[in-house]
Parts: C-alpha cells; structure tokens; sequence
C-alpha cells in the first residue's frame, strides 16, 4: 500500500508539475530559513555553557544603590574571590579575572608583538574546561612569574606549543613589566567563548599592580565562583547580601550571583533584577521561524486545496470503487511528507551554500553539523511540518462525497472559505509586522549615527598604546602634532567607547555620609579637550598658563546635577581625600550606547595614566596622513601602530542591532514572498471555485475589468484586514523596543502607511495575474457542459 501511494505522489507531482513546483519552493524557502536560524539560535544558547561544570559556575555580580536607582556592574573588588573562598563554605572555587587587557606587549629573544589577555587566578584554569595542549594545567598558575599561551601565540612566539615550555617571556602594560615563564599553551579559545585572551597571567601580580586601589570601595575585577552540588541559588544570594557591606560598613553596593552560562543571554538589568538581554533576539528570531514555517505549510493547504476540484473525479472513482476515508487521507498524507521531506533535502544544501553569506551578516563562524541529535532534529522537523502542512488538505480532500464529485457540485461550505481567508490574513498581518520591524530599527539606527554625542567624531583616531612608557608619550605626542594634514593630539585613560573606570571617592561639602554616587573617572592630558571637541559651558579647561593642574578638576553637566551645585565654578570637591577645585563644566558626551543615559563624570589632568592617543586630522589625504603617524609611531615606540577611527569603533556599541535589523530584512522578503504565494493559492482556488460564475457574466457582456475588480476586490479586504490587524500589535512592539534608548526617534505615521501601501500593492501584483487569467479565459470552456 506504501509503495502504492508513493507511486501515485509521483505520479501527481508530474501531472501537476507548477503546483508541485510552487509547493517545493515555498517549503524549501520556509525549512531553509527555519535551519538557518535554528543553528543560530543554537549557537546563542551554546555560548559559555559547554564548560564541565557549568551548572554549577556562577558570576559575582553587584547591585550599586545610587541616587539615580539601582545599577548592575559584572565587576567586583579585586579581593572578593579570596575572601569568598575563605568565609563561605558553599564555595568550592573561587578565581579573580581582571579586566580584558589589550594592546600588551610580549618580548622573547628580541621578537615584539602585541597581544590582548587576562589576569587569572589558579582556580580559573580548574573551574573551567579550557583544553591544555602541553603543561600542568592544575598548576600552570600557581607561580606569580607564570605565563599561558594561546597555541597561536606560541606558535607566533616559539614556532610550536611545545617549543614555548618553560622559556622566558617579558610583558609590559604602561609602566608596568615583568619577565614570567610560559608555563602551559591551551587550545584557542572557540567561537562558544565571549573573551578570547591570547596570554593568562597569574592575578596575583595584577593585585599587586593595583597596590592601594585594590580595597572594598574599588570595582576593578570579575569573580566566578563554583558552587557545591545542591546549593540553593536564592538561598545563596540572600546569605551574601550582606558580603561587602560587612567589609565597609558605608557601602551600597550588594552582590549576587548568576549563572556563567546565563550572563551572555540575560544580560539586561533593572533595579537589581535580570530583564532580558539577548534572550530576547532568541525569542524573536525562534517566533519568526515558527512564523515562516506557518506561512509556507498554510501556502500548501492553500494550494492544495485550490486544485481540488482537478483531482475530484480521482477521489470521486477512488471512492466509487470501495476506497475508504482513510485511505484516501493517507494517501494525500503521504504527498505531504513526500513533499516536505524533498523540500528538506533542498533546503540543507541551501543552507550549506548560503552559509558563508549567513556568517557575515551575523558576525558568527556558524557550520551545519549532522550528529545523532540534528538527525533526530531534523527527522522532527519532517514530520512535524508535513503532517502540520498536509493534516487540513487531507482530511478536506478525503471527506468527499462520490455523488458530489461526480456531478461536479463541489464549492465549499463558509466555515471553509473562511479559514482560507483567515490563514492568509494571518500571513500578510505577519508580514506587515516584520516590515515596519525593519523600517523602526533602520531609522533608530540612523538616528543614532547622526545623533550629536557631545564631541566630534569625524576624522578622530584613537591610538591604543599601553607599551607606551611615560618617558616616550610626550615625545609621541610632540611628533604626531608635526605631521601634516594633523590639528591636534593628545590622550586620556579612557576608550569613550563603553564604562571603563568608576569610583564612588568623590565626595563634597552637604553629601550625605549614605550616599555613594558612581563617578566615571576620566584622565587626561593637555590638550585633549580641545583635540575632542568637547563643549566648555562654563569656566576653562586645563592650561599650562595656569600652573599647577593637578588639584583641578572638571565636571560634566550631569555630575553637576547630581552634585547640586548652582555655581560649580570655584567650589571644591574631594577626591579619595584630595581637595579639587572645579575649573570647567562640560556638556554631557555620550560614552556608551544611547540606550544607556549618560552617567556623572569627572576630568581630571593625569597624564601619567592618560596612555590612549587621540588623535584629529584633516579630511584631505587622510591615508598619507595615516601612513605617517604609523611611522612616528614605530620609529619612537618600536612597534606598529593600532589605529581606528571613533566613528567606526561607536558603531560597536550597536553591533547587536545592526545584526538584527539586517536579519530582518531578509526574513521580511521571505515573509512577505511565501505570503504572496500564499495569496497566489488562494486567488487559484477562487478562480477556480468561481469559473462558470465568471463565464457567465463574461456571456451577458462583463468586461475583464469588471470580472477584475470581482476577483480582486475581497483580496485587498483581506490584506486591509491585515493592515489593521498589525498596526497596534507593530506599533506596540516598537514602541517598547525603542524605550531601550536613552535617546531614541520617533515612531513616524510614515513607516505605518508605508508599509500597509507596499503590502497592499505587492499583493495587487500577486492576486492580478490569476485575476487577469480568469477574466481573459473562454467562457464556452467553462460552460460546457459534462
């Protein structure tokens, strides 16, 4: 029975070869997006969790109780990993990471290069399942003078892993240097890791770097703990509390822990709590999928059941002869899986060849595996989607009645018409969704790159240059500024791009002795004010005119609110026990993205801590003057230059979006073309169910533009039905999207009635060309009789 009703699916797809052909596409196109966003999706839920131990490593995170409510910070003080090691008993491990530290200058038997690392703790190395090609990995930290390389970079370095064993190894970061012994080479870090250091040093030594920042009231390193099986996360949460308040009786700041494997995917925070993060794309992306595959299976039933009316006299002598309704179910069942399961061959192949176009829009190095649990995956994905497409067609098909079919009187009942209307109206509202979707982050993302962010972007570069010694930067500096086609140079501590280094040691006549307000503390040079572009509102910036600077400071205008200063110019503030004069208030500039607000700031003249170079050069031959800052740089530092312009380097900071928004865009177009096709089925059915209606009126003198209008008139109900359908669900997503942004635009009437106008004209495109064959046809063809 098998075999036979393979045989006549075969035989049906031959007869009906633009029918077959429609229905292979669209579900090709449905199982080819559904594939390539699973293996995303997949890989999202993979990152960080594929450690030994992940159910049992957690994040230290810490709740900071401002005056402007509660901020969330992944960074805790440099001791807290000992002293939860030592105090708390559910802690197996405990390990201290410093921040991502880039731009180190490495040197071994004369050969320099730069690398980006970490400073680890021991317990690092055995909490987490990071591979060692050769050393002890249980030890390979243990000694402060300790070194682990990346296998790349001891192959740069060595020539091979094994080769870098036990041979000497300097570093250097600003003026801080050591010489270490490399001690293990570990696997590169994989596409399933956020940080992908090249070097780990011992964390140790970073401690000591710090010398008196490292105590309660600085947040200058990541704690990862692992939990004793069976420890009760809440419980956990309140015991610690309590945990630096304890050690700093003043303190506002609470932490918490939390999944490692969670903090990539929930990593958005209000009031001390987890809300979403990029769980949330996960969730949007996983509905667009379900969505797709709805659109293509209700094109089939569509289809399907369009063509009816050709395979009526089939069933009808099918039945006549003794068939049963469950024969005739499978049968059609049958096509159905036989169909799907084509379009699923199809559509791995097509994933396999869009999947180098895939990895670049979203930035992953992403691959097709075929282990038992994708077979298994796959196999669900077959017969969930051909018994979800072929259930409906089936049974509408198998319920026939031979006298009915016979005599040619088969046109539905309204309970039936109706559903095929909803189904489509379903799909179009579906599509009008992911229109305007595309339409409000495209204009969110423009704003945003044409939003004044408080200085000037154009033709700004940044120059990372942690090798540098305080020795050489002025020299640097003095040679950068004679290069032609350069206005201006000087540097600071801080990227701009992102928080970097915060304090709550800023205090002022009339604080609270409770309140601890979070500072972004910002050190500079001379010059580099005016070299950014920043707006002085009131007083000056630093001068050497003036003296000693050292004891001045500068606020930016949000730190002047929350202060409460009236007249900030000449009132003295404290910092870590310090007098500082306010000199100069500067507009608020944006260093994070515009979904953050800006945060109180001060500037104060450091230079021995200002390491970044910023650098303003003029629009004409800006790759002459490039090459020339590369080679003062070489010739003064004795290495290559790293330089980016801060326009670009901004746009970091919206990756995620830009990523999405072009996603969408391509799953917009599949939509909205499996949704005309969609239409195209029912149109077909339509046409169909209504031919010698057509030929009648077509005999008593309607012309095709009356037959037309008939046709298509209850299509563009059904897409404005859509229309109107979508708009407050879109409105209502958009809107809430865009309450992510400090700063954000407007939702424009434009981006709504565009969108309902391209809908409503693609499907006017789609539902012509079966109007217009219906119209154009022979009416005798249509009358004649049986």
């Amino acid at each position: 029975m098998l075999r036979h009703y393979f045989l006549l699916a075969f035989r049906n797809f031959q007869k009906f070869k633009s029918i077959f052909l429609i229905n292979l596409l669209g579900l090709t196109i449905g199982l080819t997006t559904v594939v390539l966003i699973g293996v995303w999706v997949k890989d999202e839920l993979s990152i960080n969790r594929y450690h030994t131990n992940s159910d049992r490593i957690y994040t230290v995170l810490t709740n900071h109780d401002n005056a402007g409510g509660i901020v969330t910070w992944s960074v805790t003080p440099a001791q807290m990993a000992e002293s939860m090691k030592a105090e708390l008993p559910q802690v197996e491990m405990a390990a201290g990471v410093s921040p991502f530290i880039s731009g180190v200058v490495l040197e071994s038997a004369g050969e320099k290069l730069t690398a980006d690392g970490l400073f680890v703790d021991q317990e690092y190395l055995d909490m987490f399942s990071h591979e060692f090609l050769v050393g002890n990995k249980s030890k390979a930290l243990t000694g402060i003078n300790s070194v682990t390389l990346s296998e790349t970079l001891a192959k740069n370095l060595f020539g091979s892993a094994e080769n870098a064993i036990g041979k000497s190894l300097k570093w250097q970061v600003f003026d801080f240097k050591n010489e270490v012994e490399v001690t293990g080479v570990y696997r590169d870090f994989g596409s399933l890791d956020v940080e992908k250091p090249q070097f780990m040093l011992a964390f140790p030594y970073f401690k000591a770097m710090l010398g008196d920042g490292a105590h309660w009231d600085n947040f200058n390193a990541s704690t990862y703990v692992l939990l004793e099986e069976g420890t009760d996360e809440e419980a956990f949460n309140l015991q610690i509390a309590g945990f630096i308040k304890a050690k700093r009786p003043t303190s506002n700041v609470t932490p918490f822990v939390q999944l490692y494997g969670d903090t990539y995917l929930h990593g958005t925070y209000e009031g001390g709590k987890v809300a979403g993060g990029r769980i949330n794309y996960v969730w949007i992306f996983s509905g667009v999928a379900l969505f797709i595959l709805l659109i293509a299976c209700i094109n089939f039933m569509n289809l399907t059941t369009a063509r009816s009316l050709a395979r009526s006299k089939e069933i009808g002598v099918k039945k006549s002869m003794g068939a049963s309704k469950g024969g005739i179910f499978g049968q059609f069942m049958v096509e159905s899986l036989l169909l799907v399961f084509l379009a699923l061959m199809i559509s791995l192949v097509a994933v396999f060849i869009l999947q180098p176009v895939f990895n670049q829009v979203t930035g992953k190095q992403l691959s097709l595996e075929f282990g038992l649990t994708e077979v298994i995956l796959f196999t669900g994905i077959w017969i969930f989607t051909g018994l979800l497409a072929g259930i409906y067609p089936s049974l509408y098909l198998s319920r026939f009645r031979p006298v009915q079919i016979m005599k040619i009187n088969l046109k539905g009942n309204p309970g039936e018409l109706m559903a095929r209307k909803g189904l489509v109206v379903f799909q179009f509202a579906i599509s009008m969704l992911l229109i305007i979707g595309v339409l409000v982050i495209g204009k969110q993302m423009n704003f945003i790159q044409n939003q004044n962010l408080g200085y000037d972007q154009s033709h700004l570069l940044q120059i990372p240059s942690e090798s540098i010694s305080q020795s050489q930067l002025p020299v640097l500096l003095e040679q950068i500024k004679a290069v032609p086609g350069v206005e201006n140079a000087s540097s600071l501590n801080h990227p701009l791009i992102g928080l970097e280094s915060s304090t709550i040691g800023l205090s002022w006549e009339g604080k609270s002795p409770e309140e601890e307000v979070k500072f972004e503390n910002i050190s500079v040079n001379l010059g580099l004010i005016e070299t950014m572009g920043f707006e002085i509102l009131s007083g000056r910036t630093f001068s050497p005119d003036f003296g000693e600077e050292n004891t001045k400071i500068i606020l930016n205008e949000e730190a002047v609110r929350v202060i409460g200063f009236e007249n900030p110019i000449g009132q003295v503030v404290n910092l870590w026990g310090n007098d500082m004069e306010v000199i100069g208030v500067i507009k608020n500039f944006h260093f994070e993205s515009l979904k953050e607000k800006v945060k109180p700031a001060f500037i104060k003249y450091d230079p021995n801590f200002a390491q970044n170079i910023m650098v303003r050069i003029q629009s004409e031959n800006q790759q002459e003057t490039l090459t020339a800052i590369t080679g003062v740089f070489q010739n003064v530092v004795g290495q290559k230059a790293s330089i980016f312009f801060m326009d670009e380097a901004y746009q970091t900071l919206y990756d995620q979006e830009q990523k999405v928004s072009a996603l969408s865009k391509y799953f917009g177009v599949v939509a909205i073309f499996l949704s005309c096709l969609g239409l195209f089925g029912l149109a077909a059915f339509t046409a169909e169910s209504r031919k010698k209606e057509i030929g009648v009126r077509k005999v008593l003198g309607a012309s095709i533009g009356s037959i037309l209008s008939l046709i298509t008139r209850d299509f563009v109900q059904l897409v404005a039905i859509s229309v109107l359908l979508a708009l407050p669900i879109a409105w209502y997503f958009a809107d809430s999207w865009l309450q992510t942004y400090a700063l954000q635009t407007n939702l424009s009437w434009w981006i709504f009635a565009g969108s309902g106008i391209l809908l409503m004209v693609i499907a006017m495109l789609t539902v012509s060309f079966q109007a217009f064959r219906a119209a154009s046809s022979n009416p005798v063809n249509s009358l004649r009789s049986e």
